[in-house]
């Protein structure tokens, strides 16, 4: 009888990522559960010894299986064949990548179809005068001394770069599609991934696949290749997702269309990077507008203002926690709960601001002067309000270009005294909850770790850059 199957439940992922629990892990987005299954696969293949993501049990390291459902895809956490079998959360057996892939090709490694695609590739690519060398299914050897590979189709263009065109009809597998982009990135060689057709339902490998080049697919067709002899040099049909599950309209582009410089991946348009941070920007933007109504309305008192009140209903409805904190809030401080988030989310837009501009930018207090953004976290930490908040406004600080503020002597010592005198909010709780969704950019820690990956995290809520200190010096 077979052993009983079970899940990994919390998987911990290195920091800023933290704790995701299987329940948080499917109720993300596709782009989102796909960009960790590809992090956990990058990782593996640089760093074997080192997982990404780890059990919360064993701490064996853990892999995102896509489970087919219904046409669709459920991401679901797996141990590593390697890992502990006396595990509670061990799930059995899973099948190595070799055995998959022999199911697969069922002993057959190439087919007519993909022999025929290749060659025709590489014969189009040749046409290009700028096309130096070109081969089908040739070794290359590396250039750092490590296992070469096998390209199906392999250019190099004088002035544009190198290209390895692996043409997909099958569905690959994850952790090759991790391997393939690491090794070919190290060799400074382009990975353009090729398919004949996008099938519906799209097969998880493929998903991969496309997570990896950011949103973008390409395919080789019959129109694809009338305007390859056309035009003289390979031409390829772009589907960009459009956001929304689709795709937009498909594009004939060009090696030369192509982004290359990105790290590991090849694409026309960043749809992955844009949709992110579009998202990030969307919830704050609400709040901002909510602020400059209240302000016009109630210039004295803008936090009571009922112009909150739809954004504070979304919170209430979409953030875990804020019901029962909006009435535990009262209780204790005799206060609004929306109101003082209002307040904090003004300050933390001061922050964000004055990190962006590079020159103070407060929309809460009348300080001026280069001090003005250490003098309104000082005054507003020292005072009664915000002490018990004084974690989550240190870590906001300190995640951005801003947080050499935190050296200062007077903002330290306000942070460690507010830290003595009062229970903090920490991320479990709902006002930090909140504060995430609106700056998820420094906040949510699965948010921020996915913007660095894609070398797409802003600039206000990053590490301060040479000489930014001299610009915005701060006098005690």
């Amino acid at each position: 009888m077979g052993r009983h199957q079970r899940t990994v439940l919390i998987a911990d992922f290195e920091l800023p990522r933290g704790a995701v629990t299987v329940e948080q892990l499917m109720a993300m987005p596709r782009a989102g559960w796909e960009h960790l299954r590809t992090q956990i696969n990058v990782r593996r293949r640089e760093d074997r010894e080192r997982p990404i993501a780890r059990c919360r049990l064993c701490e064996g390291g853990v892999f995102i299986r896509a489970q087919a459902d219904r046409g669709d895809h459920i991401p679901m956490y797996a141990h590593y064949p390697e890992s502990s079998r006396d595990c509670p959360w061990y799930e059995g057996n899973n099948l190595r990548e070799d055995d998959a892939r022999a199911a697969q090709y069922q002993g057959h490694q190439e087919s007519a179809l993909h022999r025929r695609l290749c060659s025709t590739i590489e014969q189009l690519v040749k046409a290009d005068p700028r096309c130096s060398h070109s081969a089908v299914n040739t070794y290359l050897r590396s250039e750092i001394h490590k296992r070469g590979r096998w390209p199906d189709v392999f250019a190099d263009l004088s002035g544009l770069g190198r290209f390895a065109l692996e043409v997909q009809l099958s569905k690959p597998f994850a952790p090759e599609v991790a391997a393939r982009h690491v090794h070919y990135d190290a060799e400074g060689i382009a990975l353009v991934w090729i398919f004949n057709t996008l099938e519906e339902p799209m097969p998880q490998g493929f998903h991969d696949v496309v997570a990896m080049q950011r949103g973008n697919a390409f395919v080789f067709d019959d129109e694809a290749e009338a305007a390859s002899i056309e035009r003289g040099t390979l031409v390829l049909k772009c589907f960009m997702e459009n956001g929304h599950g689709g795709w937009r309209e498909p594009r004939l582009v060009a090696l030369d269309d192509l982004q290359t410089g990105s790290g590991r991946s090849a694409f026309v348009e960043d749809c992955r990077s844009e949709a992110l941070k579009r998202r990030s920007k969307q919830e704050r933007a609400r709040w901002w507008d909510a602020m400059k109504s209240a302000r016009e309305e109630r210039p004295n008192s803008p936090e009571y203002s009922n112009h909150y009140e739809d954004p504070w209903s979304d919170m209430k409805s979409g953030v875990p926690g804020v019901w029962e904190w909006e009435r535990d809030f009262w209780i204790e401080r005799s206060n609004r709960a929306r109101a003082h988030t209002a307040v904090l989310y003004v300050i933390l837009c001061s922050v964000a601001h004055s990190a962006a501009a590079r020159r103070p930018v407060l929309h809460i207090t009348k300080f001026s002067g280069e001090s003005a953004v250490l003098s309104m976290l000082n005054s507003k930490l020292s005072g009664s309000d915000f002490k018990h908040c004084a974690s989550l406004i240190e870590t906001f600080v300190g995640s951005t270009s801003l947080s050499y503020l935190l050296e200062k002597d007077s903002l330290r010592r306000i942070i460690a005294e507010a830290k003595q005198s009062e229970a903090q909010v920490d991320q479990d709780h709902a006002l930090w909850r909140i504060m995430a969704r609106l700056f998820p950019e420094v906040l949510d820690g699965l948010v921020r770790a996915e913007l660095a990956d894609l070398g797409q995290l802003p600039d206000w809520a990053s590490p301060p850059s040479a000489g930014l200190e001299t610009e915005m010096a701060v006098a005690e």
